[in-house]
């Protein structure tokens, strides 16, 4: 790869990650409205999540304070939410889809697909916010998908599975342990 060519991939790099900050710190903002005092974690640089002041157990959860987990691929242009959890006081407020709004924004703007794994419980939420059943995952989870562009999203997670992000933090979704929902 020629000098130019390198250096407008790694300054169009450096502006989505600019967006995806800006992201997240609308986030921050909007949880400070609900006396949350969220703060902001990164791990590497594909490791994001958002803790608050209040402490949540939910059943196959662990009991902790993060209120969004994400793994963010800048390069491949993938996002796993590994966690939107709202407090309990909070939920059925609308909350949750500000905040999925704010992600969706920033993922439909830069053409990223996004998967995550849902409870039996939230995959309503996810489904009337434009997610697809793929498979169930070895913890019986389900599996589900986007695209910003309505490309396959089970093609996708083959390309997904090659990933910094599968492959470090996500290996357990390994699909001969799954089964694949019709």
């Amino acid at each position: 790869m020629d000098y130019d060519k390198s250096n407008t991939l790694r300054r169009k790099g450096s502006e989505m990650k600019k967006k995806f900050y800006k992201t997240m710190r609308s986030i921050i903002k909007l949880l400070e409205q609900y006396d949350l005092e969220p703060k902001l974690y990164i791990e590497g640089d594909e490791r994001y999540y958002i803790r608050i002041n209040e402490y949540m157990k939910d059943p196959g959860f662990c009991y902790d304070n993060v209120i969004l987990h994400l793994f963010v691929d800048f390069h491949e242009r993938v996002m796993f939410i590994g966690l939107l959890r709202i407090p309990k006081k909070l939920r059925k407020t609308g909350l949750g889809s500000i905040i999925l709004e704010k992600i969706m924004d920033f993922v439909n703007e830069n053409h990223f697909f996004i998967y995550l794994d849902a409870c039996n419980e939230s995959q309503c939420f996810w489904q009337k916010n434009g997610f697809q059943h793929m498979f169930h995952d070895p913890n019986m989870f389900v599996i589900m998908g986007y695209s910003a562009d309505q490309w396959d999203i089970f093609w996708e997670w083959e390309d997904f599975k090659k990933t910094k992000i599968y492959q470090t933090f996500l290996s357990d979704h390994d699909e001969e342990f799954v089964e694949r929902l019709e």
